[in-house]
């Protein structure tokens, strides 16, 4: 079977669309994403924000507290299935300005990728013990 996104992704790290830029900023910082999922109730993806609109918020000296997520988000994100192989995901990040992959399974979203965690994987000693199994487990280097 081989990696697939399932397997790399960070399950649940999200903001709903009413969240503060300042709670997105703290969610990007502690997560070490670029990019933070904006996701509505039923799971379905509505778009990113990058830490590009939180500093140009910032630039502007808007208020983070008054500002939600929806305002500042970019509405068409990079989209994978949870069993995209991770050529495929790498293409995926090359071939964008990007700097995460927003994973879904029968449409709804389930996690994210960034290129540090695609990188971490491949450079990770434990790698080639990992991907000669067929997992059904995301991988860990623990």
């Amino acid at each position: 079977m081989g990696i697939s996104a399932w397997h790399i992704m960070r399950e649940k790290i999200s903001v709903g669309p009413d969240t503060t830029a300042r709670e997105v900023t703290m969610k990007i910082i502690s997560s070490g994403l670029a990019a933070m999922p904006v996701v509505d109730d039923a799971r379905e993806i509505l778009g990113v924000v990058s830490e590009n609109a939180i500093l140009d918020a910032i630039r502007e000296e808007r208020d983070l507290d008054c500002i939600p997520a929806s305002a500042i988000m970019v509405p068409a994100p990079i989209v994978a299935d949870a069993d995209t192989p991770t050529k495929e995901l790498i293409n995926l990040l090359l071939k964008s300005c990007c700097s995460i992959v927003l994973v879904v399974k029968d449409k709804k979203y389930v996690g994210v990728i960034s290129r540090h965690m695609l990188m971490d994987i491949f450079t990770s000693p434990h790698y080639a013990r990992f991907a000669a199994k067929d997992r059904k487990a995301p991988f860990s280097c623990k």
